[in-house]
């Protein structure tokens, strides 16, 4: 993860855990949007479906998911936090 953002300052990072787990603590800058509100908000992410966008959340599952929703919506550089990220 820390390659792809250095290598593109300008990428966008995207908490999918719960409003809840993002006020317990987030990285700097992120974006809110849980998973199972992915595809009403998405237009809060970017217009540019080339955009570099970041998931991340607690283990991994809910990012990769929501990397998924993300490509079948044109994302093309959408990645997920193997793992997950512990704050």
């Amino acid at each position: 993860m820390y390659r792809i953002i250095r290598n593109n300052p300008n990428a966008i990072i995207l908490d999918v855990r719960s409003r809840q787990e993002y006020r317990e603590g987030h990285i700097q800058g992120a974006i809110n949007i849980p998973t199972y509100e992915i595809e009403k908000k998405i237009d809060k992410i970017s217009k540019d479906k080339s955009a570099t966008v970041i998931c991340y959340c607690s283990a991994g599952i809910r990012s990769k998911k929501t990397v998924k929703i993300l490509k079948m919506l044109g994302y093309t550089e959408a990645y997920s936090v193997a793992g997950g990220i512990i704050i």
